[in-house]
């Protein structure tokens, strides 16, 4: 199921909280949309899964619009829209297979088919030993899957995650996002991840689109936006997740400022460059931060440096890293 927006406005008062978002999603991917808290997700998402209508604009799945359909056919496409929330959202007075079983009953399906589904469903999140436990006896990560498994239970063709890991432990995260990979793959769905974290986007999505005061301020390929931030609001990100200790692919040891990003894509990464340039234009390199990151089929090295020397050695030194294939990113003063 591929989805377009034209042009989608949505105001609260004088707040544009989206603001003229035009964006094609493709159908069978992970799509990621992120930005900070205020940029406009939210509303956003509630626009793309049709649970708020946007103030103007025109929302497509494949090619049938959907934003000006009859409230009682967006009820009925809206139970083919799977949607996962930060919060779990499950009934504590429910056990866990009554829960995935919910919005089945909601749809009224037939008993014996709504038993069927719970048993695969759960085997699928990997809790078919859970099926009768109380809400209350599960683990974070464990109320996720069945959340997962619930949002899956009227076979949606739309899958949507709404911060699904925000309140979860990293390891944990981990194992929820290889889930979700996992199962877009042998359900064929259309994921769309909403989240403020670049971790998850690196982790999961395919494509991405950032998200900053209602605006999308730049999309393309996850891969080819680590490599090549192209906005403020997309370097902010990766410098967050560059500077994460707690992230074991990349390590900051220095706060320092540091005046120079270099990026290493596939083949560069095990070339000793810096040794040769070091040698090669007599400068000093500093090194304050690096690591290396897998991005879908690649990896990315990136490493926060300080280069001093004279300044035409200095010069000479970032052109023969460009001449190598190594990306350099200098900070504004």
């Amino acid at each position: 199921m591929q989805i377009r927006l034209e042009n989608l406005v949505r105001t609260y008062g004088n707040v544009h909280a989206v603001d003229g978002v035009s964006l094609s999603i493709p159908s069978n991917r992970i799509f990621g949309i992120i930005g900070l808290s205020g940029a406009g997700k939210s509303t956003l998402v509630r626009l793309i899964s049709l649970l708020e209508k946007p103030d103007s604009g025109e929302v497509y799945y494949d090619d049938a619009r959907v934003d000006n359909m009859a409230e009682k056919d967006i009820i009925l496409r809206r139970r083919h829209i799977g949607m996962i929330f930060q919060n779990f959202n499950l009934f504590s007075s429910r056990t866990a297979g009554q829960n995935v079983a919910y919005p089945m009953e909601i749809c009224k399906y037939p008993k014996e088919e709504i038993q069927a589904r719970v048993h695969e469903l759960m085997g699928i999140v990997g809790l078919e030993d859970r099926i009768d436990a109380p809400i209350s006896t599960l683990s974070g990560g464990q109320k996720q899957r069945v959340a997962i498994a619930r949002a899956l239970a009227c076979k949606p063709d739309i899958l949507f995650c709404d911060e699904a890991t925000s309140a979860l432990d990293p390891k944990t995260t981990k194992a929820i996002l290889a889930l979700i990979k996992d199962i877009q793959k042998k359900m064929n769905l259309t994921v769309v991840m909403i989240t403020h974290q670049m971790e998850v986007v690196r982790d999961a999505c395919d494509q991405v689109a950032v998200l900053s005061d209602g605006k999308i301020v730049e999309q393309g390929d996850v891969k080819e936006i680590f490599a090549h931030p192209k906005t403020e609001v997309s370097k902010e990100f990766l410098s967050h997740l560059s500077s994460n200790a707690k992230d074991s692919e990349m390590i900051r040891w220095s706060e320092s400022p540091a005046r120079y990003t270099l990026k290493f894509i596939n083949d560069k990464v095990d070339v000793p460059v810096i040794s040769k340039v070091i040698r090669e234009y007599n400068v000093d390199i500093n090194i304050l931060g690096a690591g290396v990151q897998q991005v879908s089929d690649e990896k990315i090295g990136t490493m926060v440096v300080d280069i001093t020397g004279s300044a035409d050695m200095t010069e000479k030194a970032i052109n023969a890293f460009r001449e190598y294939g190594i990306e350099v990113e200098e900070e504004k003063a």
